[in-house]
C-alpha cells in the first residue's frame, strides 16, 4: 500500500490514501484512476494562448521591422519641419503670442506722446489734437489694467501701431503729398506691353529693369542683373532709348565697384535707378547705398532693426533669397519696404528724402511680409501681390500711408512668364509697372 502510494504521488503530483484489505496474504484495494486523468482541456487552452503570442510575437516582429524601415524617413520629415519652423521662431521668442509687458506698452505710448511735441508737427490741427486725446484716453486703460489685472495686451498693441501711424500721417508734409493721387485706387493692370528677356543670360534669374527720366529730361532704360548666387551685382547696364534696349545695342555699363565683396556691391534684387542715382541695398548690412553716376559717389543710409540677409524675404509661394529689402518710387518720391522683428515681420515701409538721404516717415503694416511674392508702391499706396500659378500673380493688399487704412479684399490679376518675381517696381512718369520675372523683362500699364 505504501508504495502504491509513493507511485501515485510521483506520477500525479498528489498523494492520495487508499484504504484496503487484506485477502490470501496479499493487499486488495480498489483505486479511481479518472483522478489522474491528462487535463486535455487545459492543455489545448495553454497551447492555443501560446499560439496566440507567438502571432502576436511576429506581428510585433514585422511592425518593428516596418517602424525601423519609417523611422529614418520620419526624422528627416521632422528635421524638415524644425528648420522651416526655426526662421518664424523669432515670432514666440519675440513675443508674438505671448502678451506685452505693461511697462514696455506705457513707454511705447509715453514715446509717442514725446513724438506729438516735436516741432515737425502741426499741434493745432484737428487731427493732431484727436490723437492727443485718443493717447490720453489710451494711457488711462493702461492704467486700469494695471489696477484690475486684466490683459488685453494683443489688442492694445494694435491700437498702438494705428496711432503710430496716423502720428506719422500728422508731420508736416508738403502739400503736394495729398494729391489726387493719393485718393485713387489701382483698379487694374493691363497684360504686357513688353515682354524681352534680358540680355545677358537666361541663367540671370534676379535682378531688376525699368524706366527713368532724369532732372534733365533725359529718358534712360536700365537693367541690374545678380551674379554671385544670384546675390550680388556690381554693374547697371544703360540704354538711351526703347529702339536700342529692344535690340540690345549702343549699350553702356556702369560698374558701381570692382568687386562682389565690396562694401558699396550691391545684394539683391531690390535696386531702383531714379533721377540718375542707383538704390539699392548695400552689401550684407541693412542699409541704402545710392550711387550717383555722374559724381561716381556713394552714399549710405542705415536701417536700423530691418531685417536682411533672408531673415523677411518675400515667400509666399517659395522664398525668393535676398529679398529682404527693396525699393520703390512714385510722385511722392523714394520709398523702402522691409521688415523688422519689432514689428513681428510686418512690412515697414519708409519715406526717404534723397537730397538728405534720411528717413522722414515710417509706417508699420499688418501685412506679414514672407506672405507675399512681391510689394511696390503707387500714390502713396503700397500694394503687395501672391503667387496663384506660374502665369499668374495677383494684387491682393493696399496700405495707403495718407489714410492708414489697409484693404486685403482686392484681386487684380497680372500676367507674368515665370514663378518667381525678383522685381516690381512702378514709374511715376509712363505710370507702367516693371518686372523682372525669372530673367524675363515685364511691363504693364497701371490703371486708376
Amino acid at each position: 500500500m505504501i508504495l502504491l502510494v509513493l507511485l501515485l504521488a510521483a506520477a500525479g503530483g498528489h498523494a492520495h490514501s487508499v484504504q484496503g484489505q487484506e485477502r490470501n496474504g496479499s493487499c486488495v484495494c480498489e483505486v479511481n484512476s479518472t483522478v489522474w486523468v491528462f487535463p486535455v482541456s487545459k492543455y489545448d487552452a495553454v497551447s492555443q494562448l501560446i499560439q496566440n503570442c507567438q502571432d502576436s510575437l511576429e506581428k510585433l516582429q514585422t511592425q518593428t521591422g516596418m517602424g525601423e524601415e519609417t523611422v529614418p524617413d520620419m526624422e528627416a520629415t521632422l528635421n524638415n519641419v524644425t528648420q522651416r519652423l526655426e526662421r518664424f521662431q523669432y515670432l514666440n521668442t519675440q513675443g508674438l503670442y505671448n502678451a506685452l509687458h505693461l511697462k514696455q506698452l506705457s513707454q511705447e505710448i509715453q514715446h509717442l506722446q514725446d513724438t506729438m511735441d516735436d516741432e515737425a508737427f502741426d499741434k493745432d490741427g484737428e487731427e493732431a489734437q484727436q490723437i492727443h486725446t485718443e493717447l490720453q484716453k489710451f494711457q488711462e486703460d493702461v492704467d486700469q489694467m494695471y489696477n484690475k489685472n486684466v490683459f488685453n495686451l494683443e489688442t492694445m498693441r494694435e491700437k498702438l501701431r494705428s496711432l503710430n501711424n496716423r502720428i506719422q500721417n500728422c508731420r508736416t508734409l508738403p502739400q503736394s503729398f495729398r494729391s489726387s493721387c493719393s485718393e485713387c485706387m489701382m483698379t487694374n493692370i493691363s497684360a504686357p506691353v513688353v515682354t524681352k528677356l534680358n540680355p545677358f543670360s537666361t541663367s540671370y534669374i534676379a535682378g531688376a529693369w525699368g524706366h527713368d527720366t532724369d532732372a534733365d529730361g533725359v529718358e534712360s532704360y536700365w537693367i541690374q542683373h545678380l551674379a554671385s548666387g544670384h546675390r550680388l551685382g556690381i554693374t547697371v547696364r544703360f540704354y538711351q532709348t526703347y529702339e536700342d534696349l529692344m535690340a540690345a545695342r549702343n549699350h553702356r555699363d556702369e560698374s558701381l565697384t570692382g568687386s562682389y565683396t565690396d562694401a558699396n556691391a550691391i545684394q539683391g534684387p531690390g535696386t531702383i535707378f531714379h533721377k540718375g542715382v542707383v538704390y539699392y541695398q548695400c552689401y550684407n548690412v541693412p542699409e541704402l547705398c545710392a550711387y550717383d553716376v555722374k559724381t561716381k559717389k556713394v552714399r549710405r543710409l542705415k536701417l536700423p532693426g530691418a531685417g536682411f540677409n533672408n531673415k523677411f524675404p518675400y515667400c509666399y509661394y517659395s522664398c525668393l533669397d535676398w529679398t529682404d529689402i527693396n525699393l520703390s518710387v512714385d510722385d511722392k518720391g523714394l520709398w523702402v519696404m522691409y521688415a523688422m522683428e519689432a514689428n513681428h515681420g510686418n512690412m515697414v515701409i519708409s519715406l526717404v528724402d534723397t537730397e538728405n538721404f534720411n528717413v522722414t516717415h515710417t509706417w508699420k503694416t499688418r501685412l506679414f511680409k514672407r506672405s507675399v511674392t512681391n510689394a511696390f508702391m503707387v500714390c502713396g499706396v503700397l500694394y503687395a501681390t501672391r503667387f496663384i500659378n506660374t502665369y499668374k500673380e495677383e494684387v491682393f493688399y493696399a496700405f495707403d500711408t495718407t489714410t492708414g487704412m489697409e484693404d486685403n479684399m482686392l484681386s487684380i490679376p497680372m500676367e507674368k512668364v515665370a514663378a518667381s518675381v525678383a522685381n516690381l517696381h512702378y514709374n511715376p512718369t509712363d505710370m507702367r509697372l516693371y518686372m523682372y520675372n525669372g530673367g524675363y523683362m515685364l511691363a504693364y500699364q497701371v490703371y486708376f
